[in-house]
């Protein structure tokens, strides 16, 4: 079995707590983007430098957005994706 961290320990107490429960929860969103992107710039092997030449975005946004700095905007989501080649798709479940 599995030991948890302490992180893991101090984040299921801490969820206990609903208004830290919702914060968590509505950045979830936000989280998803960031491991997404960054899983498929590792999926396509390339680095955010050689991403950012092909996409025209800087590798500086492209760090700022793998670390959950920024948020990305849906064109600069879209030239990411295309520069990988992947489609972006969105959908509400």
């Amino acid at each position: 079995m599995e030991k948890k961290s302490d992180f893991q320990k101090r984040l299921a107490n801490d969820l206990k707590n609903p208004e830290f429960k919702k914060e968590w929860d509505s950045l979830e969103l936000e989280y998803q983007i960031q491991a997404v992107l960054m899983q498929a710039r590792i999926d396509a092997d390339m680095t955010q430098a050689e991403l950012a030449e092909k996409s025209g975005v800087r590798q500086s946004n492209i760090s700022r957005i793998e670390s959950g700095a920024v948020l990305p905007r849906l064109d600069t989501l879209e030239a990411l994706a295309k520069a990988m080649g992947k489609n972006l798709q969105i959908s509400m479940i």
